[in-house]
């Protein structure tokens, strides 16, 4: 077995860290939540980086396991309170300048959230939107179909375009 090579990991870490703090952001709208999660995320890689560092992606499964940390944050903390935005936040707000366009978009379930910002704001394929979310293709075009009802819903059917055209 390879001796534990930190420099290695501390590269790796270097290298994932804002993307995925960022995608965490994207989902629970509050920073240090998102530095939290991201956080233990990076820890649970390093008592595993090992076996992890053999991986094609070992920043597929950092981020999957953050992601899936996240979804479950919004959840929990939608039982008690709002998450509230933080002002200078790691990530950035959505590209467009409508708050009514973001309050959209942060009010949708958390899944369907989370593909949004995979899908639009970050321009993955549905294929490692998927992998990201550990679930089907048809789900996460399925989660992206509900969330642009939603929004077109709430935003008026004019708007809808406005969201696929975040995407760019």
């Amino acid at each position: 077995m390879a001796a534990f090579d930190g420099h290695d990991f501390e590269e790796f870490f270097r290298s994932e860290l804002r993307s995925v703090v960022a995608t965490v952001y994207r989902i629970t709208g509050d920073s240090g939540l998102s530095e939290e999660i991201t956080q233990d995320a990076f820890v649970r890689a390093l008592t595993r980086w090992r076996r992890l560092r053999h991986y094609d992606r070992p920043g597929a499964w950092v981020r999957r396991v953050a992601i899936r940390d996240a979804v479950r944050a919004v959840k929990r903390h939608a039982r008690q309170e709002p998450v509230a935005r933080v002002e200078g936040a790691v990530a950035p707000p959505l590209p467009s300048k409508d708050e009514d366009l973001t309050a959209a978009v942060d009010a949708l379930p958390p899944q369907q959230r989370a593909a949004v910002a995979l899908y639009y704001l970050e321009g993955r394929p549905t294929a490692e939107v998927a992998d990201l979310l550990a679930c089907s293709e048809a789900t996460v075009r399925s989660h992206l179909h509900r969330a642009r009802q939603q929004l077109a819903v709430v935003l008026g059917d004019e708007r809808q375009e406005e969201v696929g055209d975040v995407r760019g």
